[in-house]
């Protein structure tokens, strides 16, 4: 049920939708980043929670 994650951050910075997922609690929580492509899932990046989001720095 890939749809019930939130759109990540960096979803205004791509042309696909980017969702994420927070896994894990506290100190060892990811925010595992992915779009949906049809039937499929394609995990694009796993970080850590604590890192700023990714963001275009060339504005």
């Amino acid at each position: 049920m890939p749809y019930r994650c939130s759109l990540a951050f960096e979803n205004e910075f791509f042309e696909q939708e980017l969702r994420q997922l927070i896994y894990g609690k506290g100190r060892t929580s990811y925010r595992i980043i992915f779009t949906i492509v049809d039937d499929n899932v394609q995990i694009l990046f796993v970080r850590h929670a604590a890192q700023k989001p990714m963001i275009d720095e060339s504005e």
